[in-house]
């Protein structure tokens, strides 16, 4: 006999889900700077065989249909295992939808008594190496950041579904996290989101494996370095024209 869907709604958006996760701990990706939640949830999907076990829908958000080897999915799915659960989106979420996926969102992880909820963003690199840094809703959170080695957000705004999901959970008690990869430029980086499974592994006690993304950042960097060497002969080549003051 099939599962009969769960209902949750918020405004226009719904969540229609199948499978009920107790004590789950929910990761939240969707796309930003890099594209580092979407890299970093294919990864955990993949490594730990998670399965589709949902989807949120409403008006407002883009009319697509996203297709993986063929197959059409929902462009904001969710999927689960045994003691996981990821959100993840394949869009850039309109800011008049974030409070009500927020919404529907957090009532999941209050009715099925969730654990934790970590949410996986991006910012630009200000200058130096790229690195992991953390931001969370309680003290925990924070000690467990610095206990890692991981330095956190002094101050700022975090915008969009990762901001508003710290602060709904804190309302309702539920502690909550957001790993930051810093990125050098808005293009897919395998490379950040390497470290972020890295330390997400250390975080979830999780054995998803970052090294597929180390090749194909290796990868991209050497076809970098060869444009970049490719521009500099041609370059070289062209004539240099006068300076006339």
């Amino acid at each position: 006999m099939p599962l009969e869907d769960k209902i949750i709604e918020s405004g226009d958006c719904r969540l229609v889900c199948k499978n009920s996760i107790e004590d789950a701990l929910v990761i939240e990706g969707s796309p930003n700077i890099g594209l580092i939640g979407n890299i970093v949830g294919w990864r955990v999907i993949e490594d730990l065989g998670l399965k589709e076990i949902g989807y949120i829908e409403s008006k407002k958000l883009p009319p697509v249909a996203v297709l993986k080897e063929g197959k059409a999915l929902h462009p904001f799915r969710m999927y689960g295992g045994d003691d996981i659960v990821l959100f993840l989106s394949d869009f850039l979420i309109p800011s008049d939808s974030v409070f009500d996926i927020t919404n529907i969102i957090v009532e999941w992880v209050e009715k099925n008594n969730s654990r934790e909820v970590i949410t996986i963003s991006s910012v630009l690199a200000r200058g130096g190496a790229p690195k992991i840094v953390g931001a969370g809703n309680n003290d925990q959170s924070l000690k467990r950041f610095e206990k890692l080695g991981v330095p956190t957000l002094k101050s700022g705004i975090i915008a969009g579904l990762a901001g508003t999901l710290l602060t709904k959970c804190k309302t309702k008690n539920i502690p909550a996290s957001c790993i930051f990869a810093e990125v050098i430029s808005p293009y897919p980086d395998p490379r950040a989101a390497a470290n972020v499974i890295e330390l997400l592994n250390k975080i979830a006690d999780i054995e998803v494996d970052p090294q597929p993304l180390l090749d194909e950042a290796k990868k991209i960097e050497s076809r970098l370095k060869r444009l970049a060497e490719k521009v500099q002969k041609q370059q070289q080549k062209e004539p240099e024209l006068p300076i006339y003051l």
